[in-house]
């Protein structure tokens, strides 16, 4: 199979994979995305015969991760041709993205999957799960409160407000996008194809926001975001204001969310359902440009070396050190100095000192990227056997595990992209 980029004169057939495997052409969303955000350069498509044989769409997009600006794409649109299926096309399409990421500088991609069981053995891991709310528009009435003012948004104008909100609402998160008045006025123009956009209001001024659908009498938001737990009750107020016309409001919220702890008479367990949903994943595409510059406390000094084994990616194999150094991290990857360190003393017998540190565990790409992404810190992953001690020193593991921990703590991830 050859793989390249689409061209403008591959759009009938990007377009053809998309109606196939996704929405109809007759469909809203599909007319608006080839319209407003498709475009050839950024469809990496697999040839067959001269054939589209499968695609995959690279959104770019910046984020936040750990305090520092992160090119990356955000792959979508993963289709296949049925009579191409089977063969392992689709995987070698996002091995090559992979290897396009890295080679732009994007050390890592995120990807929505519909069956995570199928992108997870690439070296991908869960880098946000949400709290997915469910209620009766009555029993969410009680946890609501009457906001100052509300409006519903039809246009793009009211942009600024929402990314005032939305700034305040991620603020202390991680792993977050960074919208600009493009992105804002792109999200909302495809919000209002087919939903809506509420805007609520306290003494301050804007203090939450949501972007929801009326379907089958159930209210569905797909965005939700507030400045001020004044915000949070105004919006459900305004979902409990749908009591007659729906019958179920669904929402999410992230999950270091605690607000169910102070829900009255058993709430999570009787009218509201609370549940984890498994959101966005997360590839490390090159892991040294990855950690390399991240910030960290002045006062952390230190070296933890690892073991890398990505089967997916075994370019990226080897042994990699993260030190941290003037409130920064370092990192490095010395596999052929390693190699040839441990040939010189095997045949020399003489230690070369600790110059080139050996690697205290090893780990997989998917934990990785979760460690990397702030989904869980060292201590989780080795807790749930993650990873693989290359010590039996009780000793050195605590020392490490701890400053791995003040290295990359675990982080209050949250991002809400759809497309």
């Amino acid at each position: 199979m050859k793989i390249r980029k689409a061209s403008a004169s591959d759009t009938e057939d990007v377009k053809a994979l998309w109606a196939y495997c996704f929405e109809k052409p007759t469909d809203p969303f599909f007319q608006w995305y080839f319209k407003d955000l498709y475009t050839p350069e950024t469809v990496l498509l697999g040839e067959e015969n001269g054939q589209a044989a499968c695609d995959l769409h690279r959104r770019p997009y910046t984020m936040s991760v750990r305090g520092r600006r992160f090119d990356t794409d955000y792959i979508v649109g993963v289709a296949t041709h049925p009579a191409a299926r089977g063969r392992g096309y689709a995987s070698s399409l996002l091995r090559s993205a992979f290897h396009l990421a890295a080679r732009e500088g994007k050390p890592f991609v995120t990807l929505m999957p519909s069956a995570a069981s199928y992108y997870l053995p690439m070296g991908f891991g869960f880098f946000v799960h949400q709290w997915e709310r469910k209620s009766s528009p009555e029993h969410l009435a009680p946890l609501g409160k009457k906001p100052v003012s509300c409006r519903v948004l039809t246009d793009g104008e009211g942009w600024q407000e929402l990314a005032r909100v939305y700034d305040a609402y991620t603020r202390g998160r991680n792993g977050f996008t960074l919208r600009d008045e493009k992105s804002w006025k792109s999200h909302i123009h495809g919000q209002l194809l087919d939903g809506f956009i509420a805007l609520v209001y306290d003494e301050k001024g804007p203090a939450g926001y949501m972007f929801y659908s009326l379907a089958d009498r159930r209210l569905i938001v797909t965005e939700m975001a507030f400045a001020s737990e004044k915000g949070r009750q105004g919006l459900y107020a305004f979902m409990a204001g749908h009591r007659g016309s729906v019958d179920e409001c669904i929402w999410y919220e992230p999950l270091d969310d605690r607000s169910f702890r102070y829900w009255e008479d058993g709430a999570e367990h009787t009218y509201i359902r609370n549940r984890s949903f498994p959101y966005m994943l997360a590839r490390l595409t090159d892991p040294v440009t990855a950690f390399d510059g991240l910030p960290c406390n002045d006062h952390i000094h230190g070296t933890v070396a690892f073991q890398l084994v990505d089967s997916f990616l075994p370019e990226n194999n080897g042994i990699y050190v993260l030190r941290a150094e003037g409130g920064k991290i370092s990192a490095l990857k010395e596999d052929v100095f390693y190699s040839l360190k441990c040939h010189i003393e095997d045949i020399s017998g003489v230690r070369l000192g600790e110059d080139i540190p050996e690697p205290s565990f090893c780990i997989g790409a998917g934990s990785l990227a979760e460690l990397f992404m702030g989904a869980a810190d060292l201590p989780e992953l080795d807790r749930l056997e993650k990873i693989s001690w290359l010590t039996a020193d009780e000793e050195e593991k605590g020392q490490v595990l701890s400053l791995a921990a003040s290295l990359l703590p675990a982080e209050k991830n949250w991002i809400n992209e759809w497309f």
